[in-house]
């Protein structure tokens, strides 16, 4: 066998542990070899006891067994060298312990490993922080299996306190209700956890539950912080210097903590000075690193930005991206604030640009889901619009405009470039999650092959789905001499708008004061407020709302000043809760009337430049919209629909393929032949009743048949929802955005959702991520969607859509929909009569009915004029 050094340490440290060396010792020889506490040690460590547990006679396995256990807790605890890979080889430790320690064989072993795992992936750096706290829950939770209240009082108390310590951090599910939960975990470790029977356990229990209630969401916040000091305190009256000087000093950061969330900053800075007389960077350097972030943190608050610089900067000595990349990260952006404050702009923008280089490699290692990936995002909005501002600080648009684009939508860029990447990356997507699912059931937890799959993956998103490539010279390719883009950010004492033509080397960009920033937010909340009061009120203010709207945001201005006479199409992005509007029927002071007059080759919209960019350069599904498929109306209750699907239907005729009412369940949709036709339809078309849930966005769904319910069964109700006025809708057999999102829908052009409320989307997420309907289809495949930003009339709704696919057949998407909401606008009555009765493709029954109701409008020359009936239409795509 060839020699191998990390092989050689491994059997001598074990052998000192067998030999109940003492664990100063023992510190001692790692110290001295710390340049082998690698992953590769990691893997020797568990090839070595695989094979001995395979040769050995049991006695012997349980030996070493208990000596790998004895050896691992000495890692978790060791101070010195790279503290991720401590941790990995602290994992391998206690996994190849389980191969021995069996719930069968060694029921308490078992346990105790167990909850070991859980405190080692609780601080896991390596890999997905979401699912590594997942997993710290899972082996917690396993290890109350033996550790009851009853049989094992005092484990049980260490195993609730250490479950309050994984919620107190966890990434999934709501954050407030997690600290509840964590909260309720110490409390119930104090039970057990008593000052008399195990004061130093007491003591720590109280300083975790302090940390809680300084985080703590619910409740009154001076309530919160005065529990949060009142806790760390009592935990001092036992963790003294003396006695327990780490403990000591954790809860004297703790202290700070608490006093800077309460606004005692001077206070905070004296805890923080006092915990580095112990935590020295020779003995703790990751603590006194933290403490040191923390220190800098207080400075800022106050103002002495010299000492927060330095205090970071020293934290960074420790804090390395490579050790410790989302603590780098965190104190790479404290820094970048700390030099933006102080002027110093080209610092800032250094430590703000490594900070979001931070940011985008912890979200490669997310494997657990959008869900974590949205939320990371959430937590990091302010990086990317504190970077943006200085760029604009240092009068580079361009790199302003690049940071916007960075911080938008990355899960929907990142979905459909894996999917231009499905090939490649798909199957290696189905080996990790196999390879997770493996790691949760079964009892070898080797995770070598998990990291070898997982850094496979990254070295192709890293090549080939980078989100932060395009520049203003790719935006600018994305346009014609006779096109513009206006994209829209909203900052905390600002909006401002960056405009994109080929007449200018450089974005132009325009500015809005704070009070037209405050005049938004009041115009924002009022419209939505009155929409969602569901009366007349909305309807009848439409159109001042709207002129106010233009007002505010300057539009005038921005199109005198910045937007050539000789723009003939706009591409507009917006920004948070201006997707909710409709830019293209906002008044305009010239002699056309509204934006969409003076566009000749219409108004479009877009989440974003770069699915602008993929839309364009991924391969576009072959021929015309020759393929249909269509649902209509599957609650029986939009009668115009039945005209509007009927008609269009004809334009694809022979073979369009239409669910009607009943036949339009979920069920048929998901079985063959239907389903075979939705993924290769070129054309969709949903006539029915549409939701967006603001809560959770993932419940957004379109109501097919048999959804409707007469009512809601207690047992479940998240289950139900109600679309409309007076009906509720059974979740469960809708197309929930959820759904939309594993579809498939690569040969699809164009989707239409002729429904209520399709363009609304998640407006009170800070993530910059783009959460709607629209977003599910544009995933699922779709080049470019039709959808609503208000309940829609059912009957001006069928005139548009029957017009606007008439135009399909000569005129692009958007020049056919712009064409059909001006017809629609400017038409008269009579007009509108003329029209139907010499359509070909509207069956002579309907349009007698259709002129029967056209009847009632005789007082009113253009009928549908108001914006209400045309407006709430919008393209968004390619």
């Amino acid at each position: 066998m060839p020699y191998n050094p990390r092989l050689k340490f491994l059997i001598q440290i074990l052998k000192a542990v067998a030999k109940n060396d003492t664990p100063a010792n023992i510190y001692r020889r790692l110290k001295a070899k710390q340049h082998l506490l690698d992953q590769e040690f990691a893997q020797v460590l568990q090839s070595w006891a695989r094979e001995q547990f395979a040769t050995v006679e049991r006695e012997a396995a349980l030996d070493i067994a208990t000596h790998i256990g004895n050896f691992t807790n000495r890692m978790c605890e060791f101070p010195l060298g790279n503290r991720a890979n401590n941790l990995e080889i602290a994992i391998a430790g206690y996994e190849a312990g389980l191969t021995v320690f069996t719930p069968t064989d060694f029921p308490q072993e078992w346990a105790t490993t167990q909850n070991n795992l859980g405190n080692v992936y609780s601080n896991r750096i390596l890999g997905d922080k979401a699912e590594n706290l997942e997993q710290a829950i899972a082996f917690y939770q396993a290890a109350l299996q033996v550790d009851t209240h009853t049989a094992f009082p005092e484990k049980w108390a260490m195993t609730q306190n250490n479950l309050g310590t994984a919620y107190s951090h966890r990434i999934f599910g709501d954050r407030a209700d997690n600290l509840e939960q964590a909260i309720a975990f110490y409390k119930a470790a104090l039970q057990v956890h008593t000052r008399k029977d195990f004061p130093d356990k007491w003591a720590m229990t109280q300083n975790n539950l302090g940390t809680a209630y300084t985080d703590r969401i619910l409740g009154d916040r001076a309530e919160n912080q005065e529990n949060a000091i009142a806790s760390c305190q009592a935990a001092l009256q036992i963790l003294t210097q003396k006695d327990f000087p780490e403990k000591w000093a954790m809860t004297q950061n703790n202290l700070g903590t608490a006093y800077s969330q309460a606004g005692n900053l001077e206070q905070a800075i004296a805890f923080y000075k006092t915990a580095l007389q112990v935590y020295t960077r020779k003995a703790f350097p990751e603590m006194w690193a933290m403490t040191q972030n923390n220190l800098g943190a207080a400075y800022s608050e106050v103002g002495n930005l010299d000492q927060a610089i330095a205090s970071y900067q020293a934290a960074l000595q420790v804090r390395t991206r490579t050790a410790f990349p989302q603590y780098w990260t965190q104190t790479q952006n404290n820094l970048g604030f700390a030099y933006s404050q102080a002027g110093n702009l080209e610092q800032a923008y250094n430590a703000y640009k490594s900070a979001i280089e931070g940011v985008e490699f912890l979200r490669r290692q997310i494997v657990s889901g959008d869900e974590s990936k949205q939320k990371l995002a959430e937590e990091w909005n302010e990086l990317y619009r504190q970077m943006i501002d200085v760029c604009l600080q240092r009068g580079d648009s361009s790199e302003a405009l690049a940071y916007i684009e960075r911080s938008k939508t990355q899960n929907l860029v990142e979905v459909i470039v894996k999917r231009i990447l499905q090939q490649e990356l798909q199957p290696l997507e189905n080996e990790i999650a196999e390879e997770l699912l493996r790691l949760k059931t079964s009892e070898n937890l080797d995770q070598i092959y998990l990291n070898q799959l997982q850094a496979k993956r990254e070295e192709i998103q890293k090549r080939e789905v980078p989100l932060s490539t395009i520049s203003f010279s790719d935006i600018q390719a994305l346009i014609d001499d006779h096109t513009a883009i206006l994209q829209w950010y909203i900052f905390a004492d600002c909006f401002r708008a960056f405009i994109i033509t080929h007449h200018h080397p450089e974005p132009q960009v325009w500015s809005s004061t704070r009070e037209d920033l405050d005049n938004l937010e009041k115009w924002k909340a009022d419209y939505l407020n009155i929409y969602e009061s569901k009366n007349s009120t909305w309807r009848q203010n439409l159109a001042a709302k709207l002129q106010q709207l233009a007002e505010i945001l300057h539009i005038n201005e921005i199109f005198a000043q910045f937007i050539p006479s000789n723009i003939q199409a706009l591409i507009i992005v917006p920004h948070r809760y201006l997707h909710l509007f409709p830019f293209h029927a906002l008044p305009i002071k010239s002699n056309e009337q509204f934006l969409i007059d003076r566009f000749t080759k219409g108004v479009r919209y877009a989440p974003s430049c770069q699915l602008l960019q993929l839309a364009k350069n991924q391969p576009q599904p072959s021929g015309e919209l020759g393929k249909m498929f269509a649902i209509q109306d599957p609650n029986d209750d939009l009668y115009y629909t039945n005209i509007e699907v009927e008609t269009i239907a004809r334009h694809f005729e022979p073979t369009p393929i239409v669910l009607k009412k009943s036949q339009a369940t979920k069920d048929a949709l998901y079985q063959p032949p239907h389903n075979n036709s939705l993924q290769s339809a070129q054309c969709l078309h949903f006539s029915c009743h549409g939701y967006f849930d603001l809560e959770s966005p993932l419940n957004s769904a379109l109501a097919l048949a048999n959804s409707r319910v007469s009512s809601v069964p207690n047992a479940d109700s998240r289950r139900f929802r109600r679309f409309t006025k007076d009906s509720d809708f059974d979740l469960q057999k809708c197309l929930t955005l959820g759904d939309i999102f594993n579809l498939n829908l690569s040969q699809c052009r164009l989707v239409t959702l002729s429904a209520c409320q399709t363009g609304v989307i998640n407006h009170e997420n800070t993530s910059d991520e783009y959460i709607g309907l629209p977003s599910g289809f544009l995933k699922a495949g779709s080049a470019v969607v039709i959808s609503t930003l208000w309940s829609v009339e059912d009957f001006s709704t069928t005139l548009l859509m029957i017009r606007f696919y008439d135009n399909l057949n000569s005129l692009p998407i958007v020049k056919a929909l712009q064409e059909s909401q001006l017809w629609l606008r400017n038409s008269t009555q009579t007009e509108l009569i003329q029209w139907t009765s010499e359509h070909p493709k509207i069956e002579p029954t309907y349009k007698t009915e259709i002129q029967e109701l056209l009847d009632w409008y005789r007082l009113d020359p253009k009928p549908f004029n108001q914006p209400i009936h045309w407006a709430g239409f919008c393209i968004i795509g390619e």
